[in-house]
């Protein structure tokens, strides 16, 4: 969306002014990421009480992220994402509603940071700024519509309208436990404790009135999660009912937009070319403006996306990355493939070195009279002739060649059946190789 500018029956509530009122080019998807990180960043300078430095990284959990956003990003996407807004020029305060001048920044973010595990960012001087100086960091970002908001006379619905509003975009809440739950409503120790009774009054009449209520835009329905009879737990699926200029309800398909679409737009198109060639479309179209906009040419994003979905440019777009797909599963199987073969090459190897060592080990601790016997039998299965040489007290023959016939035979006669177990001892004890790294 290239503006935040909530209408004046309807204001954002507890926001800052000057990260609101803000021009910019970046996907919703990606618009969220750096809102999730204002809000890590508020809650770090709220638990230090200091600013972080100009080179100073902050840290989100990935699994954090992925509860908020819905579903578990990738990696190469949420780099790609926080290298768009690294590069963004961002230009905030621009209505000046509060009487600051407008800002100019370099970008959203200064750099970004991601691992398996974490995101991290670090933000200009002036976003720091805003932030630290904003009232409540329980509120950034939260775009609740105070008119809807004001309207709800009980608490229960204004708690639930205010946590179901924040999730639109992904069209449910995260899971609570019960008490988790009841914690986050506010319920004292004791207060309604037969679910029966917590249902009635905190969830089911709550999301009733909700639901039937004329002002608001959104409708919501209870899920419970249960262990055999007992419910342990609970989530809200969220739905829009009708459109507003600050709704995040786009459907997934539009993530990548760089313009908000009119809900009904969206439906529209949706209906008629079905959510994967909707996606594609745009961006096949995103490729286009950006390729545009590098030749310092000004781009339409509204109307490029609206000729690109009625044009089906995802068509050819859709079936590069079907054929794109298709050869990186190939790939993917190939290097599966060498990486088995590799793996069992190295296990074989493993288990022959284990094997000459256990029979060099035998024979080693062997009996003078054992080995003696071992002779006598291969003496008989070797005929005449064999003879020739053998020196019983030593088990030794003079022939050289003899000598080495019988060590083979020998070795051969005494090797043990394979020990699984005792292989594996082997390996962790004499190599320093976990078993389950082989796949044992």
């Amino acid at each position: 969306m290239s503006k935040l500018i909530p209408p004046k029956d309807r204001p954002a509530i507890k926001t800052p002014q000057e990260l609101v009122h803000i021009k910019h080019r970046i996907t919703l998807l990606q618009y969220k990421y750096w809102v999730l990180m204002l809000r890590a960043y508020r809650k770090v300078y709220e638990e230090g009480g200091v600013s972080l430095r100009d080179d100073e990284y902050c840290y989100l959990p990935m699994k954090l992220l992925a509860e908020d956003i819905g579903y578990e990003p990738k990696t190469v996407e949420i780099e790609h994402d926080l290298e768009a807004i690294r590069k963004e020029p961002i230009i905030f305060n621009v209505l000046e509603k509060d009487g600051k001048k407008g800002k100019s920044g370099r970008g959203f973010i200064s750099e970004w940071y991601v691992s398996s595990n974490r995101i991290g960012v670090i933000f200009p001087p002036l976003i720091r700024q805003a932030i630290e100086n904003l009232d409540s960091g329980e509120a950034i970002f939260q775009l609740l519509n105070w008119s809807i908001f004001n309207s709800f006379t009980g608490k229960y619905e204004a708690v639930l309208y205010k946590l179901c509003k924040d999730y639109i975009g992904v069209g449910r809440t995260p899971y609570m436990p019960l008490d988790e739950f009841r914690g986050y409503m506010g319920i004292k120790d004791g207060e309604y404790a037969d679910f029966k009774r917590l249902n009635q009054w905190v969830i089911s009449n709550p999301i009733k009135r909700i639901n039937e209520s004329e002002v608001s835009d959104i409708s919501i329905t209870a899920e419970f999660k249960r262990e055999s009879r007992k419910i342990i737990g609970l989530w809200f699926t969220v739905k829009p009912k009708k459109q507003t200029v600050m709704d995040f309800g786009d459907d997934p398909a539009f993530r990548l937009a760089k313009t908000s679409i009119p809900l009904a737009k969206q439906k529209e198109y949706l209906k008629e070319k079905g959510a994967a060639l909707v996606e594609f479309s745009i961006q096949r179209a995103n490729d286009y403006g950006e390729a545009e906009e590098r030749l310092g040419k000004e781009v339409n994003f509204g109307a490029l996306y609206r000729k690109a979905i009625e044009e089906e440019w995802g068509k050819d777009y859709q079936t590069k990355k079907a054929r794109d797909a298709t050869k990186l599963a190939i790939q993917k199987k190939k290097k599966q493939s060498e990486e088995a073969e590799a793996q069992q090459k190295q296990v074989e190897e493993l288990r022959n070195l284990f094997a000459r060592m256990s029979v060099t080990e035998t024979i080693k601790v062997m009996s003078l009279e054992t080995k003696q016997k071992y002779a006598q039998k291969y003496l008989q299965e070797a005929g005449k002739g064999s003879d020739a040489g053998y020196n019983p007290d030593k088990v030794e023959f003079t022939n050289k060649i003899e000598n080495i016939k019988f060590s083979a035979w020998l070795r051969k006669e005494v090797s043990p059946a394979f020990d699984p177990k005792a292989f594996a001892i082997w390996l962790k004890a004499e190599k320093g190789i976990d078993p389950k790294s082989l796949g044992l």
